[in-house]
Order: structure tokens, then C-alpha cells, then sequence
């Protein structure tokens, strides 16, 4: 009997790809091996490095470079990944690190957050929970994104552009309670005035304070605090899989975006160390 097949190495490299130290901290959260049954015959690294080449330049499946793994394979592992939440824990655990390593805090969870949502157009591939947002002239759908004060992502929510953001937003709140992580407070615009402050302080969620503009100020100014997150906004807005909707299903959507915060998590930790 010969020796046991090895996974394919990827054949190219590219500016995209992980680096070894990137890999070694995402690695023991995809390289789950089972105990019984054949050995993993995918390369688990060069499918990670196709959907980052993916994010970066926003190509469609079938025409991901013939060096990653076919496009089913990487394919089939996003949707796992998006599915087991695998994508959310690893972004969970390179958050705490950063704050830890690279920022100097003594808490790996945050204690408050900001929030904000960003509108984006779909494309032609439809799709539910899409819908016109009257206020941006936009149909597609809204991108909520909660933020710590340093302003790395904590939760992402995608949904229906015409949805109410406060409404909406329980989403996010919801989402982030169940990971075990206690806000105390999050400051948000104007757009989230109403019931979700009382929501949140009724479900342990914290204080929702609500950042006024300025009296007289018109247009896009900065406005205290949100600053934080209009920043996540422009570090993830960099990748061309998330300029517009593409995916018919707005949970794939959600994954790009942890996949955009995983890459910027692992450039700062490598800065740090």
C-alpha cells in the first residue's frame, strides 16, 4: 500500500494569500480533521487564499485562478464556514488578540461599541431581504456594522435596505449578547432614535446614546464617537466583493465582511509582534 495522498499545493502565489504567521492563526479553527473516515484531501489554506483573492478583487467563482482548489471546493467550504459560524469565531478570537497585543488593553471584550449601517446596491443575482432605501435612493441591501471604540468589527448584519434601522439592529444586539460579549454602552445616529434604546436596556444590552449633530451643521460631517465606525466602514470598503450585493444569500453577505475583518486582524497582529 502506497503512502497516504497529501493535499495539493496551491501552484501560484499571489499578494492576497495568507502568510505562514496569518495561517498559524486561523488554522487550528478550520483544520478540524474527523476522527474517522478518509483523510482531508483539500489544501484548507489555498481555499482560504482563494476566497481572499475573491474578496480583494471581487471575481466571480468560475474565474478564480486555476492554482486554488476547483471552485465547488471553495465554494462548498465558504458556505460551511458561513454556516458553522466558523468565519465569526475566528474574527471573534483575532479581535481579542488585537486589543490585547497590538492595542494594549486589558480587556479582550470591549465595553462599548458603536453602530452604524451602510447602504449597497445588488447586483442582477436577486436574492431575499432586499428592498429601497428612500433616504440613500439605493435598492439593495443594508450593511449594519457594530464596532468596538477602536473600531474593530464585533458583529455584522446584513438585511433589507428598507428596513428601520433601529428595528433592524436588534439583529446585531441580539447576535453580539449571545457571543457572551456585554456592551455597556454604544453610541449611535440619529437614525436608531426611538425603541431600540428602551429594547436594549430592557434585554441587559446597555445604554444606547444617540450622537447629535451639531446645531447648524449640514451634509456629512464627523461626528463624535461614529468616526470609529465610519473608519470600518473604509478599511473593509477596500475589497471589490463588497462595492455591491452579489450574493443571493445575505448570510454569504455577512461572511464576506468577517472575512474582510479577519485579513485587517491579522496585518495588525503581525505589525505588533
Amino acid at each position: 500500500m502506497g503512502a497516504p495522498s497529501q493535499p495539493a499545493v496551491q501552484s501560484e502565489t499571489y499578494a492576497t494569500d495568507l502568510t505562514d504567521a496569518q495561517w498559524e492563526q486561523i488554522r487550528p479553527f478550520v483544520e478540524i480533521q474527523a476522527k474517522t473516515g478518509p483523510k482531508r484531501r483539500v489544501d484548507l489554506r489555498a481555499v482560504l487564499n482563494g476566497l481572499l483573492y475573491k474578496l480583494k478583487t471581487g471575481r466571480q467563482w468560475e474565474l478564480l485562478p486555476r492554482s486554488f482548489p476547483p471552485k465547488s471546493t471553495v465554494h462548498y467550504s465558504f458556505q460551511q464556514w458561513t454556516k458553522k459560524g466558523i468565519l465569526v469565531r475566528i474574527n471573534d478570537a483575532l479581535r481579542r488578540r488585537v486589543r490585547v497585543e497590538a492595542e494594549g488593553r486589558e480587556n479582550v471584550e470591549p465595553t462599548g461599541g458603536v453602530i452604524d449601517a451602510q447602504s449597497a446596491k445588488s447586483s442582477i443575482a436577486g436574492g431575499p431581504e432586499r428592498g429601497f432605501d428612500g433616504g440613500k435612493q439605493v435598492y439593495g441591501r443594508k450593511r449594519h456594522r457594530l464596532a468596538d471604540t477602536l473600531g474593530l468589527l464585533i458583529t455584522a448584519c446584513v438585511h433589507s435596505a428598507r428596513a428601520y434601522d433601529g428595528a433592524a439592529a436588534k439583529q446585531v444586539f441580539t447576535a453580539t449578547k449571545a457571543r457572551g460579549i456585554a456592551l455597556k454602552k454604544v453610541w449611535a445616529d440619529q437614525t436608531y432614535r426611538g425603541v431600540l434604546g428602551p429594547w436594549m436596556a430592557a434585554n441587559g444590552m446597555g445604554e444606547l446614546e444617540i450622537v447629535e449633530r451639531l446645531p447648524g451643521q449640514r451634509g456629512f460631517q464627523v461626528q463624535p464617537k461614529r468616526w470609529v465606525v465610519e473608519r470600518t466602514h473604509a478599511w473593509l470598503s477596500g475589497n471589490r466583493q463588497l462595492s455591491r450585493e452579489y450574493d443571493h444569500n445575505p448570510r454569504h453577505s455577512e461572511s464576506w465582511l468577517y472575512l474582510a475583518s479577519i485579513r485587517l486582524l491579522g496585518r495588525r497582529l503581525a505589525k505588533a509582534s
